[in-house]
């Protein structure tokens, strides 16, 4: 038994060395160099040189970028902030901002927009669970949405019914239980 978990931890610290080390390849190969920028703000087009990255890498990269992000969404929370950006996201994780909109848009099939929302709406879901009394238009404004509607908008997508139709659900599940 105790094999089993020795070689379960060895295959598990070897993937996150694997994975740390792609990364670390890959950075190095993107931007060797900081190119100087023309008068528009963007940098000359010149010939991609050095080594070439399989596919295999960059999905084991692309992958790791993702975990990143949810990573931080979770620990983070800076959906709260109504102002929150993808290139505040880039910042924080040190990436660009394009790059990271397209891995988000592969691994959760969502735009930023979208992305956001679900964490949005996750999050009310718990304040809800966590405080039954609490209104929909205090959900909203505690959870980082602009408005109500958005509010609401972004809920009915995420879990297909109205945000006052769940609380209902919600609140009664609960009053079954006691």
């Amino acid at each position: 038994m105790n094999l089993l978990f020795l070689s379960v931890g060895l295959i598990a610290a070897t993937a996150v060395a694997v994975a740390v080390w792609l990364f670390l390849r890959l950075r190095k190969m993107r931007a060797p160099h900081r190119p100087a920028r023309d008068g528009q703000g963007f940098p000359p087009a010149a010939p991609v040189s050095g080594t070439q990255v399989s596919d295999f890498e960059m999905l084991a990269i692309d992958q790791f970028l993702y975990d990143k992000v949810c990573r931080y969404m979770t620990e983070h929370k800076p959906f709260l902030v109504d102002s929150f950006s993808l290139q505040d996201l880039a910042n924080a994780l040190y990436t660009n901002r394009v790059y990271l909109s397209k891995t988000i848009n592969h691994y959760s099939g969502k735009n930023f927009r979208q992305f956001l929302n679900y964490y949005r709406v996750m999050y009310a879901m718990d304040l809800f669970r966590n405080n039954m009394s609490l209104r929909v238009s205090e959900l909203a404004e505690l959870s980082g949405f602009h408005s109500p509607t958005s509010f609401f908008q972004s809920f009915k997508k995420v879990m297909g019914e109205a945000p006052s139709e769940w609380c209902a659900r919600v609140r009664e599940k609960y009053r079954r239980k006691r």
